[in-house]
């Protein structure tokens, strides 16, 4: 744990935090072989003075014997005349070897601050994580693994989390990462990757500017580029600086990546758990019922995930109910942020308590529909609250043996996943949401990345006919695409599902016995609609409106229209879109089939 003195910082500047050693103890063992060592000198001396005394016929007593051990230490034991016993020839070694060992415990605890200090400035290909929650510890421990070295910089000295920082890998500064000479202690310039996870977005946006001005001083390129991941709670910050500058622009030495836990937490859910079951087809009654318990940034994340991705083939809206006791301020609120919301969702709210007696009376108001595919999620910010609810909530399930409401519960720790039950599921999982596979390598972007690959594909062919072509901004690798870009392709890939589930395909290995399926042309027609109803709600929510002329500074676009009156170009556009998804399978080993 930290010790008992406190770390302090004057006007930024840093003084190095005592940290807890979770490696195997190394002081313990040293201070064991010193004590050790010292017992074994006086024992050796003791003995071995009073040999030494009989031998030279000198006078001897416990005393003198014990003093003249003493000496030892001193480096006073090397004239001495022979014979000597042999316990007392090895004392005179021990003695002055004990001695140093001593010195070099009280140097290095003396100069410790200065030690570590002398170490951060020579680290290099390193992982800077600024701001260390819940978050930075994942990325810590996967970091470790990885046998890569880290540097903390923590704002709180008293942070409880410190004490779970490892040496001898990670390094910790204590300092204000907006100021510009801590970032300049972490050596930034020579690192590897730098996660920005201090949980307040306008001091992410600040540290990530300072970083930005350094690596602009410096030599690094498109080619050596720091990898900034940074971690924004509110959507308004996360849509503005997507499409900002400073993510646009891939080809300085700094390459910024920004995700938000609570959207990584919707697309899992919704990837993994569709909402719409087994698929809503075109003539189908059912429509798809999202019950929200909590209305903070995870609670909306999932309410627009819900308008991104809930366009079926019936034309039937999502119902998004929000349970939350400011309800009535917190969706109004929402509405502003999002006014075209309602033109994808009927939203409708209960402003109770969760815990409030009357919550199962007004929610079996809900449940009766029997084409309501009903998922019912409990995000509240307190993860001991949630499960509480979820146990009252599984009673409701119990009732519905045919066509159950669907049950999660958000949680902050992957132990606790161990104490739900059959009927509970778990949302918001670190391991899925923010952990190094899924904001670096992309896990949740494999589909997002063929989508991709597959529009590179067909530029190139289209360049072979064409070889005066203009070259588009989004003809670029996965890895040097903008922000903006890669998040449309996120969306278009997030949706696949629905649409195949519509026409009761599904996506499997590319190995299975299964034919694949291939669309007819009404299916295709029918899913280019889709597409594009999907696409003018993605635009819609991201603040675009209609023009006659486009212009993306003002995010004004011409083909935010219904599809009866889209230009024919834009219609086989989208129809294009649909027809290459088993070319886009394909790239990930998955093919398309009949249910």
């Amino acid at each position: 744990m930290i010790k008992s003195k406190e770390s302090i910082y004057l006007n930024n500047e840093i003084i190095m935090a005592p940290i807890k050693d979770n490696s195997p103890d190394h002081k313990f063992i040293y201070w064991i072989a010193l004590v050790g060592l010292f017992l074994f000198t006086m024992t050796s001396g003791i003995i071995g003075y009073h040999g030494y005394l009989i031998i030279h016929g000198e006078e001897h007593n416990f005393l003198r014997t014990l003093y003249r051990t003493l000496q030892l230490f001193n480096f006073e034991g090397g004239d001495l005349a022979k014979p000597l016993p042999w316990e007392l020839n090895l004392a005179r070694f021990t003695g002055p070897i004990t001695t140093i060992m001593a010195l070099l415990a009280a140097l290095l605890e003396l100069f410790k601050e200065q030690w570590q200090r002398l170490r951060i400035s020579w680290m290099k290909n390193h992982v800077v994580i600024i701001g260390f929650g819940k978050k930075g510890k994942s990325i810590m421990e996967e970091s470790i693994q990885n046998k890569e070295r880290v540097l903390i910089i923590e704002l709180d000295p008293l942070n409880p989390n410190l004490a779970s920082i490892r040496l001898p890998r990670c390094r910790l500064i204590l300092g204000d990462a907006t100021n510009i000479s801590i970032i300049r202690k972490s050596r930034i310039t020579k690192a590897k990757s730098v996660f920005l996870l201090m949980g307040d977005d306008t001091r992410q946006i600040n540290a990530c500017l300072i970083i930005y001005q350094l690596i602009k001083q410096c030599s690094r390129n498109d080619s050596n580029a720091l990898n900034c991941i940074m971690h924004l709670q509110k959507q308004d910050f996360l849509n503005t600086m997507r499409s900002h500058n400073l993510t646009q622009d891939t080809k300085d030495g700094l390459t910024v990546n920004i995700f938000n836990v609570y959207e990584n937490s919707a697309r899992e859910l919704f990837e993994k758990n569709p909402p719409d079951r087994l698929g809503i087809s075109e003539h189908s009654e059912k429509y798809v019922q999202i019950i929200i318990f909590g209305f903070g940034q995870a609670g909306e994340a999932l309410a627009l995930q819900t308008a991104l991705n809930g366009h079926y083939l019936n034309g039937k809206k999502p119902h998004v109910l929000v349970v939350d006791r400011m309800a009535a301020q917190k969706i109004p609120d929402f509405l502003r942020r999002y006014p075209t919301y309602i033109d994808y969702c009927d939203l409708l709210y209960l402003d109770l308590e969760a815990d409030s007696p009357q919550l199962i009376h007004h929610l079996s108001n809900h449940l009766g529909d029997p084409n309501a595919l009903t998922t019912m999620v409990i995000c509240f910010d307190n993860s001991t609250h949630n499960m509480l609810l979820g146990s009252q909530l599984e009673n409701i399930i119990k009732t519905k043996p045919d066509d159950p409401p669907w049950l999660f519960v958000r949680i902050n720790d992957d132990e606790s996943y161990h104490t739900f039950t059959g009927n509970i599921n778990p949302y918001g999982l670190p391991s899925a949401a923010c952990s190094q596979e899924v904001i670096c390598t992309g896990k949740l972007d494999k589909l997002s990345m063929a989508f991709h690959e597959n529009y590179l594909i067909e530029r190139a062919q289209k360049r072979k006919k064409d070889p005066n072509l203009p070259k588009k901004e989004a003809e670029k690798v996965w890895n040097n695409l903008s922000q903006e870009y890669k998040d449309s392709n996120r969306k278009a890939a997030d949706h696949m599902g629905v649409k195949l589930r519509g026409i009761k395909c599904e996506i499997v290995d590319i190995n299975n016995t299964k034919a694949e399926a291939l669309f007819d042309p009404d299916e295709l027609e029918k899913l280019a609609m889709l597409e594009h109803e999907r696409w003018s709600a993605e635009r819609s929510l991201a603040g675009w409106t209609y023009a006659k002329k486009d212009d993306p500074s003002t995010r004004k676009n011409e083909n935010l229209v219904d599809w009866d009156i889209l230009s024919n170009d834009t219609k086989d556009y989208d129809r294009t879109s649909v027809g290459s998804i088993p070319q886009i399978l394909k790239l990930i080993d998955m093919k398309m089939v009949r249910r």
